[in-house]
């Protein structure tokens, strides 16, 4: 028996109205568009990471400042120092007069040459001839007096031995006449003070030398002793004394005895050799340098004193100095630098102390060894311990040069 058709006809339609599933093929499809997206979506994240990489490393690169180098020169240890010095002459004299009077005459002038005891000028004194006229008057009356008071003294000594007088009375006579015999003596040494005095009206040179100034004319008046000015100024120049100032660096190589070179450059002389005479044994607080003192004999008067000359001395140093050029310091408010370039190319700050200025370069007697690498022309804004570049190294420089 069949079933009814009515049936049949409703259970297809029902059939035909349930929602339809994705077939395998389109799920496959759908996965791989998925993980097409995921690909593309970390290819992109892994682009922006790398790049951002890339630019942090080329900041941290560019940030590291490139700096040149150079190797510090030796200097040689034995070395010629030259030093400016003072020439003065072996010894002045300022002559005085020891007696006022007025300038009767003068007999020698600037640049005259005298001998030891040479008359220079006659003072005219009126004032003291009389006083010494005087003094002597006085003195021969006080020896009268002495001569009577002898006299008296004898005649009562011997009336007292004789009893006819007391003897107090003959010691009083022999007092009176001491006492005469003091004054005497005392007028003997007023007469030879005024005649001292009467004695300088003639002024004579103290030594062998030359006359550099004269400070009278005639008639003038002047005074005694150095309230008044000075007559004349007598140098000797046969040998010069010249004075320098040696830096401590080099003191203790300077001994008496060495040789040293004395040149004027202003008057074109050859280099005279003189020998150091004396030191001062004590660095000076202010400008530590030795004053040092070099004999130079002068016959031919080829040097004259107060001129500037140069000394050249042959040193040595118990330091090692090296020259480096001179855009190689670094003036700090806490003193002066360099810059040096350790192993691990970390810049470190080196107190050093300056020696001589040559100009383009100078010379550092502390705070460098063998084998520093310092920083050419270092900026301002290098810091301790700051990383560095360096830069590729110039073959044609020479140690201690500054690149081409």
């Amino acid at each position: 028996m069949q079933p009814p058709r009515e049936n049949t006809t409703m259970s297809s339609a029902n059939v035909s109205h349930r929602p339809g599933r994705p077939s395998h093929g389109a799920r496959l499809v759908l996965i791989a568009l998925g993980v097409a997206l995921v690909v593309l979506g970390a290819l992109g994240i892994a682009k922006r990471v790398q790049a951002r990489h890339e630019l942090t490393e080329d900041t941290d690169r560019n940030a590291i400042a490139t700096v040149a180098t150079i190797t510090p020169k030796a200097s040689p240890r034995d070395q010629s120092l030259s030093l400016p010095g003072t020439v003065a002459s072996w010894q002045d004299a300022q002559v005085y007069a020891r007696t006022t009077g007025y300038v009767a005459k003068w007999y020698v002038d600037i640049g005259a040459k005298v001998k030891k005891g040479q008359r220079l000028a006659d003072l005219d004194t009126p004032d003291v001839d009389n006083q010494l006229l005087q003094g002597k008057a006085q003195m021969r009356t006080d020896q009268a007096n002495e001569a009577f008071a002898k006299l008296t003294a004898d005649r009562y000594q011997k009336l007292a031995t004789q009893g006819l007088i007391a003897q107090q009375t003959a010691d009083q006579y022999m007092a009176q006449y001491k006492a005469d015999v003091a004054t005497v003596q005392a007028d003997a040494a007023n007469v030879a003070r005024l005649q001292n005095l009467q004695d300088f009206k003639h002024i004579d040179a103290p030594y062998d030398g030359i006359v550099t100034q004269r400070n009278l004319n005639l008639g003038a008046l002047v005074d005694a002793g150095a309230s008044g000015s000075n007559l004349f100024v007598i140098a000797d120049t046969s040998t010069l004394r010249v004075f320098v100032d040696v830096p401590e660096t080099y003191a203790a190589s300077v001994h008496v005895g060495m040789p040293a070179n004395v040149s004027l450059n202003t008057y074109g002389a050859k280099p005279i050799t003189g020998t150091v005479a004396r030191t001062a044994d004590a660095l000076d607080p202010n400008t530590r340098t030795l004053r040092t003192e070099i004999d130079v004999a002068n016959a031919e008067q080829r040097l004259v004193p107060g001129v500037y000359a140069n000394v050249t001395l042959q040193v040595s140093t118990a330091t090692r100095n090296y020259i480096v050029p001179a855009n190689v310091l670094l003036f700090r408010a806490e003193g002066l630098r360099v810059a040096l370039v350790d192993g691990q190319e970390h810049v470190h700050l080196q107190p050093v102390t300056l020696g001589r200025d040559f100009g383009n370069t100078v010379e550092i007697t502390e705070g460098l060894t063998d084998g520093d690498r310092v920083v050419l022309s270092p900026p301002d804004s290098l810091y301790e311990g700051q990383q560095v570049k360096l830069a590729e190294p110039n073959k044609a420089q020479k140690p201690g040069l500054p690149p081409n």
